[in-house]
């Protein structure tokens, strides 16, 4: 059944009119006709950096909006996490100080380099890595530092680049939950020697499907990154095309895979990026709703917060739900027609793969495994209405009576 959105866009569908789902990816009439207009353009796939196509504008775009110098467009944040990693020279052997409760892509990626995550737990008011663990957490073997912006908020930056710098490690931010959230007024993913973004389904920005991108100012980490994820294609395939002589004209300078963005979905998320700040701040309005009816209201509930220093894109609003409510409250609004989830209710070190291969156990990050027991997502995106807020609001306050 459609439902029109709010702010006079179009309609989008749900199971039925009175369900309230968790998130709902907006889709608009521009986007369609970007997609549609890509394909009747026929390139669909971008051969060079250098080609003049939707990827290398969407490139161009980008930069300008986060603040970067360069931007390397990929098929999913996953590849820009991996790619990053790759271009940082984490191979192995060596060690990436992450955290364990996140979705599973950073973890794979790093062991996907021959690498091992190196867990530290998490601050339990903002969920991002806790500063305060992670000079302890490095060895001679760290090779990386890549802390995750949660849900849309900023970790505290200012002190991991301190460690950093001091112990001469890179950081490469994992913001693919947070495009387009800040910290003290830049853009995340533009602090350390790179950044990666994601914009699938259910991100702040979507595609139309996967898709994602790593952000630097570092000439030479932009230029390996996007080698790496087309074939190795790079300076010497690109001038083989001008050569008078055909044989051993195209080289191919490093061995390369294949995680380059194609052009319809490119030409989609160009669209998306230009209402990209706009979302933002449909959600931090959707947030705010929450945040004061849930204050007003007689429950146990431990709502989200934002610092000082963050400018929360509220990708995500989670609340915490105190031993044994979690999934009680999860199921009561299900019965409502209100989806919620239980976000990374397995930590990354007690998933099967990890816990059998490093040996991780219950006990080793408590706030982790404590936050997995406890946070409840509740509906959030743009097109949500703040009467569904109210709706949803409404539902765990009777659960709470």
């Amino acid at each position: 059944m459609s439902v029109t959105l709010a702010f006079g866009r179009v309609p989008y569908h749900r199971k039925s009119k009175n369900y309230i789902p968790q998130y709902e990816p907006l889709v608009t009439d521009e986007m369609r006709q970007a997609l549609l207009n890509a394909f009747d353009e026929t390139v669909w796939i971008r051969p060079s950096p250098e080609w003049e196509c939707h990827g290398k504008r969407f490139e161009e775009e980008l930069v300008d909006f986060v603040g970067a110098k360069y931007a390397v467009n990929l098929n999913s944040g996953t590849a820009a996490v991996f790619l990053g990693l790759k271009a940082l020279g984490v191979g192995r052997g060596d060690e990436v100080i992450t955290v364990p409760n996140t979705y599973i892509s950073p973890s794979d990626a790093i062991v996907w380099c021959g690498a091992v995550p190196r867990y530290v737990d998490v601050d339990p008011e903002t969920f991002n890595i806790d500063v305060s663990q992670v000079e302890d957490a490095i060895t001679r073997r760290t090779k990386a530092i890549m802390p995750i912006h949660a849900h849309g908020h900023a970790a505290d930056l200012d002190t991991l680049l301190e460690i950093a710098n001091r112990h001469n490690v890179p950081i490469l931010e994992d913001a693919c939950q947070a495009i387009g959230a800040g910290y003290k007024g830049r853009k995340v993913g533009t602090f350390g020697q790179a950044g990666t973004y994601s914009y699938t389904r259910n991100k702040p920005m979507a595609c139309g499907g996967d898709g994602g991108a790593l952000v630097t100012n570092d000439a030479a980490i932009a230029r390996t990154v996007s080698m790496l994820s087309n074939h190795g294609r790079g300076p010497k395939w690109v001038g083989g095309h001008e050569a008078t002589e055909s044989y051993r004209a195209l080289e191919h300078e490093m061995c390369g895979l294949l995680f380059r963005q194609n052009e319809i979905l490119s030409a989609t998320a160009r669209v998306a990026l230009r209402y990209l700040q706009s979302w933002n701040e449909e959600r931090r309005a959707l947030a705010a709703r929450y945040t004061a009816r849930l204050q007003q209201a007689d429950t146990e509930l431990i709502l989200p917060s934002e610092k000082p220093y963050a400018w929360h894109s509220w990708w995500r609003y989670i609340v915490r739900v105190p031993v044994p409510n979690r999934d009680r409250l999860r199921l009561h609004l299900a019965a409502r027609g209100i989806e919620t989830r239980a976000v990374y209710g397995t930590p990354n070190h007690l998933d099967y793969y990890y816990r059998t291969t490093y040996g991780y156990k219950e006990g080793d990050f408590p706030v982790t495994e404590q936050l997995a027991r406890e946070v409840l997502g509740l509906p959030i995106f743009p097109g949500l209405t703040l009467e569904e807020v109210d709706i949803v609001v409404d539902s765990i306050v009777d659960f709470y009576r």
